[in-house]
């Protein structure tokens, strides 16, 4: 698929899921059992969350994506492991619950989190691993394009 092909599929998809969002928000507006609801609406964030991250895949897709600098990626590093952290300690404290609850209803909720909470915690480990570091664009990277095939090296005539 080119890039142009892959364009026109990523736009198509992202219309994909603004109607997923519409029919749910409009299947959910006068529902009165609010488990279902909810369930629903998770569907809807769902959605939301594809299309943001089908508008990110398109612009990275148009062009280059920018470099992070190493300010920002030490604070997101940070952000990023201390989440990871949290990740974990959902994913116990949501098997816990879903062993030890006798609610059908609860079980099942607690493994449907559950499961996101393990997504997440892949999701994060692999952002921080590819692109967290790949992406940091350092003060020495920006001398080096700089002056790297210069014959001077910065001073004035060698």
């Amino acid at each position: 698929m080119d890039k142009d092909e892959t364009l026109a599929f990523i736009d198509r998809q992202i219309e994909l899921e603004m109607n997923i969002i519409k029919i749910v928000e409009e299947n959910v507006a006068k529902l009165g059992n609010a488990f279902v609801k909810d369930l629903l609406l998770g569907v809807s964030t769902d959605s939301k969350k594809h299309a943001a991250l089908l508008r990110s895949l398109r612009k990275a897709v148009e062009g280059p994506t920018p470099f992070i600098s190493t300010g920002e990626r030490d604070k997101i590093a940070k952000g990023i492991e201390a989440h990871i952290k949290m990740e974990e300690e959902a994913v116990k404290t949501y098997g816990q619950l879903a062993e030890k609850s006798d609610s059908e209803q609860v079980k099942t909720i607690a493994m449907m989190i559950r499961e996101d909470e393990i997504r997440h915690h892949a999701l994060l480990k692999e952002l921080h691993k590819t692109i967290v570091e790949p992406e940091t664009l350092t003060e020495d990277m920006i001398w080096d394009a700089m002056w790297k095939d210069t014959p001077w090296k910065g001073s004035p005539g060698g």
